[in-house]
Order: structure tokens, then sequence, then C-alpha cells
């Protein structure tokens, strides 16, 4: 009976060390990756944040010019001295019904754009064509103070200036211009809405300051349940652009453009259409598959130099 406590016992401590030791290694294999992936619930909320955008209406929407706010409250910042307003005879783009608010992008005669929202009551008239608007709702705080804009075309024409600590609710990201994230928050008191420089926009998320969008790393898991295997690099020059699609098909749609030079994280490969090898990439929020045609594979265990 003393012989069998004893073998008890050492099976018992064989058990234990293969578990630590089995842990530690898949540990080790998680942790094995030169960039980093999501750390917290609101970070990956945040590296899921689709691109909204404007469409164009060449012939105009109305009959005038109607008022329009940074956000979609008659109590919100109302720019020019409290007198902003958009032709909406002329070329306008529209985003979409917020709150029976109509949020605009209007041409201004210096060339610069204006993105704002027409109250519901000069919308009943106006013939958008559009549905109604989605955005996220993802509350962080400023690390450092930014600038904030109502035009998405350049960070040279900010309306004020967020400081740090400042609390914002992230509501969407914007790339066809710039680098933007769109948000909401409040200047000297007053609601507006307005787009900060996803480049230098420096969030305090869970206790951690990322700066730029960057530093937010990747997501942990594709749409296809796959990790990160590796990084691509697309082929060419900073001005050549190269298409990803939604399928592994040089004849599916395009979901994003990419240039020479940058770098993505691939989560799985596959044989397309074409007999090429396709790799399923993750650029910016979103997902789709890049021709080996056009782009270089590395695979994480030969990343030695991506800090």
């Amino acid at each position: 009976m003393k012989h069998n406590g004893v073998c008890f016992r050492l099976i018992a401590i064989v058990l234990v060390l293969m578990l630590v030791f089995s842990c530690g290694n898949v540990l080790a294999e998680e942790g094995d990756s030169s960039c980093p992936a999501a750390e917290s619930e609101t970070v990956a909320t945040l590296l899921k944040v689709p691109d909204f955008k404007f469409f164009v209406r060449e012939n105009g929407i109305g009959k005038g010019s109607c008022p329009i706010y940074t956000a979609p409250s008659e109590d919100s910042i109302r720019l020019a001295d409290g007198k902003a307003a958009c032709n909406v005879e002329t070329e306008i783009s529209v985003g979409g019904y917020v709150d029976s608010w109509l949020m605009v992008r209007c041409e201004l005669k210096d060339g610069r754009a204006r993105v704002g929202y027409i109250p519901p009551k000069y919308c009943k008239p106006l013939k958008a064509n559009i549905s109604r608007l989605t955005l996220v709702s993802i509350p962080v705080k400023l690390a450092q103070s930014i600038d904030i804009t109502d035009n998405p075309r350049s960070n040279t024409t900010p309306f004020g200036t967020l400081q740090k600590g400042t609390e914002i609710t992230i509501l969407g990201k914007y790339t066809y211009t710039g680098n933007w994230w769109y948000v909401e928050t409040k200047l000297n008191d007053r609601l507006t809405r307005g787009f900060i420089d996803r480049d230098w926009a420096a969030l305090k998320i869970d206790g951690k300051v990322y700066t730029g969008n960057e530093e937010l790393g990747f997501p942990a898991v594709s749409p296809m349940n796959t990790t990160k295997t590796g990084m691509i690099t697309v082929n060419g020059n900073s001005d050549e652009a190269m298409i990803v699609r939604r399928r592994s098909d040089p004849e599916s749609s395009m979901v994003a453009r990419v240039y020479g030079g940058d770098s993505y994280p691939c989560y799985t490969e596959e044989i397309g259409s074409t007999e090429k090898t396709w790799y399923y990439i993750w650029v910016d929020g979103v997902w789709g598959w890049i021709s080996s045609g056009h782009s270089q594979y590395t695979a994480n265990d030969e990343i030695t130099d991506l800090d």
C-alpha cells in the first residue's frame, strides 16, 4: 500500500509538470509575433470600425441653402460665427440620415470641404436618395491635445483643439481623403463632431496610451477563424496601387487599394482561380485577398525586425 501511495504521488507530480510545460509552450507560441494583436475589448472594437463614405449628387438635392451644424443638434456648434450653411442646388455629397438630420459634405469657395448636418425641418423637400447612416459609439480619452476639423481633406483647417484628457466618442473612420477618426465630443462646453488625425491621435484605453492607429495592433482572429501567420509586403513603388479583392479571384470586386512598400498582416493563404497563391490580409478594418503576383510573404518565424 505504501508503494502504491508513492506511485500515485509521483504520477501526480509528473502530470503537473507536463501541464505546466504544455501551457508554457502554448503561451510562447501565442506570443511569438513581432506585431501586436488587440490587447483589450475596446482596442479589438476599434480595429473593426468601418469606413463610412459620401455619395456625390452632381445636380444637388434641392433649392437654395440650408443651415449646417457640426452635430445633429441645434445646440451643437455652428461654424462661420453661427452662420454656416450649404448650397444644396449645386454638387453636394451625402452621407446619410442621423436622427432625421442629413449628414452632408459641401464644397466651399476656397476649395475646402465642410462636413455637417442639415436640420430635419430643412430635409423634407430634399432629394438625397439615401438611407440612414450607421455609426459606432466607442468612448475613449485623449492622452494628448489634438486639432479637430470639419474638413477631411486637410488637417490645416481646424476649428478647435481638443485638450489632453478630453473624453471623445469615436463614431467612425474616414480614409478616402486622409486618415481620420470621426468623433463626437464637447468643445468649450458645446456639442460637436469632427475629424481628428488617426496618425497622431493619442488614445488612452484601459490605462495604456496608443499613439497613432498602427499602435492599436492587429486583430487576433480573422473572420475565417485563423490567426496571423505572417506579413505581406506590397510590390512596387509607393505611388503604385494594387487591388485587394473580396475573393481570391482577379475578377472579384475591390475592397481596398494598397501601395508599394506597405506591409499588412496575413491570416491564411490559398490557391486562387488562376492557380496563383493568394493571401488573406487585414487592411485597416477591411479583409480581403491579394495575389502573390503583387506581394511578398514573410512568415512569423522569419520576421526579425518589425518593432
